[in-house]
């Protein structure tokens, strides 16, 4: 409780995970504003990383967060960054009590078909950035990291996709 008497909210600061997408700012508004009025404290990343901060220990502290709320929508699914995400909230155990998701990915099948289509498209950035190290003069650090992210992303998606087809989202709206 606090001097007032109020309980004060035993959750910690929630971490919101999601694709810049101008379709769902509304979306994001409302999920912000119902965590302020619950003074519930949250991040995310456009208030959160500040100039020069590093954008993959920001990801890496999502991924390690007691409470994330994922936004997902089909470009999330193909960007590497949010993907990178994914793979790190879902190396820590006990992602049905931390993860918290919401779901809107039309028009991919929320099924093995859509797994299958999003397994496809990440082997096949992987083909690509492997065959662009055989072609760069030297190492390319970046591109490496690129690989090991996508990795990750590969070695996830199946735990991952069987916790957003299982677990009742809702709907959207």
């Amino acid at each position: 409780l606090n001097k007032n008497g109020f309980m004060v909210s035993k959750l910690k600061k929630v971490h919101i995970s999601y694709k810049h997408d101008k379709n769902y700012d509304k979306a994001l508004e409302a999920i912000k504003n119902g965590l302020k009025k619950n003074n519930i404290e949250y991040s995310i990343d456009v208030q959160d990383i500040k100039y020069r901060d590093n954008i993959v220990e920001y990801e890496k502290e999502i991924g390690s967060a007691d409470r994330v709320i994922m936004f997902i929508i089909a470009s999330y699914l193909k960007s590497i960054d949010c993907m990178f995400e994914m793979a790190e909230i879902f190396k820590k155990p006990d992602v049905m009590e931390r993860v918290f998701p919401i779901v809107d990915m039309t028009p991919i099948s929320r099924n093995r078909k859509g797994l299958e289509e999003i397994k496809d498209y990440w082997q096949e950035q992987k083909v690509k950035a492997s065959a662009q190290m055989q072609t760069e003069v030297g190492t390319s650090d970046y591109i490496i990291d690129e690989i090991s992210k996508i990795n990750a992303i590969i070695k996830a998606l199946d735990e991952f996709w069987d916790y957003i087809v299982h677990v009742n989202t809702g709907i959207f709206e």
